[in-house]
């Protein structure tokens, strides 16, 4: 066997595949995991330190971010809501900006409810970190995950339907006499 055959033969970061990127990130990786930490403790620690003046703009940003999931969370209802029942009252054409209107006051409200929990629960670092903030946490970042899964499989059904995208915008018009459409 040739000298440049072995040394192909066992030049790892030559080969391909998920075996051999995950040889060469494994490491690297490891070696990461004690400076990212340190980082991140510093951080937070900073943070705590000076929490009075974090305060307010983590409760905004709960408000954002309520405001943000909260309304995507009510157009997925109202979706399938208006899938299932298309002619209950409130959901036909003519009551949409009404349901609407209200829709997006219950989420100002419920969004500026979920900020003030926020900023209250932020009031004194002595009690942080502690359990009711940290499932708050947790629940809030699977909520999302859980609900688009849900809503997936409750608006899967429709994806099936040849005059809708995938995405919810509807198709193009079909070409006239003579005309092509291209993408």
């Amino acid at each position: 066997m040739s000298t440049r055959m072995r040394r192909s033969e066992l030049d790892l970061p030559r080969r391909r595949g998920v075996a051999a990127q995950l040889r060469r990130w494994t490491i690297p990786a490891i070696g990461a995991v004690t400076p990212v930490g340190l980082i991140i403790v510093n951080i937070a620690a900073f943070i705590v330190h000076n929490l009075a003046q974090f305060r307010l703009g983590i409760s905004v940003l709960a408000f954002v971010s309520g405001l943000m999931l909260n309304s995507w969370t009510a157009l997925k209802i109202y979706r399938v809501a208006k899938i299932r029942f298309p002619h209950f009252g409130p959901l036909e054409e003519s009551n949409q900006e009404v349901v609407l209107m209200i829709g997006m006051a219950l989420i100002i409200g419920i969004s500026f409810v979920e900020a003030l929990f926020c900023y209250q629960g932020l009031s004194n670092e002595a009690n942080l970190p502690n359990a009711p903030t940290f499932i708050l946490g947790v629940v809030a970042i699977a909520i999302p995950i859980l609900l688009q899964g849900l809503f997936g499989r409750l608006l899967g059904e429709r994806s099936d339907s040849a005059d809708e995208r995938v995405d919810g915008y509807p198709l193009p018009p079909p070409p006239g006499p003579g005309e092509t459409w291209r993408p």
